[in-house]
């Protein structure tokens, strides 16, 4: 079987070009505008989202009482880990509900300088400060 041809009418024709200049006009105007509305609308967010990011950045500075995850990323380790340190009982950790774990800020940074390691200079300085105490 063979195609048929169709013939489409001068009007018909006429019509399709009418609107495929129009669609092209919109799409040179139209779009211009739209980018132009969102760069104001992303110049008027901007600045409101660095005063977010601020004031959560100083609110986390100022928060005593941290969750698992604000203390994960607090010290630099995974809920993996943080997990393991609390069934383990090694590090100090609080349960109020008998479910949800919080972390003392405080008692985290004297956690994490626990154990310190002394190396040569710390050693000779140690040493010096006791022979001066001896010697008064």
């Amino acid at each position: 079987m063979g195609r048929r041809k169709t013939s489409i009418s001068d009007s018909t024709l006429e019509m399709i070009v009418s609107i495929d200049q129009r669609l092209t006009e919109l799409i040179a105007s139209d779009i211009p505008k739209r980018l132009h509305c969102i760069e104001e609308k992303l110049d008027y967010i901007n600045p409101r989202l660095l005063t977010i990011e601020h004031v959560d950045r100083f609110y986390s500075e100022v928060k005593t009482v941290l969750s698992v995850a604000e203390a994960c990323e607090y010290m630099g380790i995974t809920e993996s880990h943080m997990y393991k340190l609390t069934s383990g009982g090694k590090i100090p950790h609080y349960k109020p509900t008998g479910k949800l774990i919080y972390f003392s800020r405080s008692e985290l940074d004297d956690w994490l300088l626990h154990n310190r390691v002394f190396n040569e200079i710390d050693q000779d300085n140690e040493q010096n400060r006791c022979n001066d105490q001896e010697s008064e």
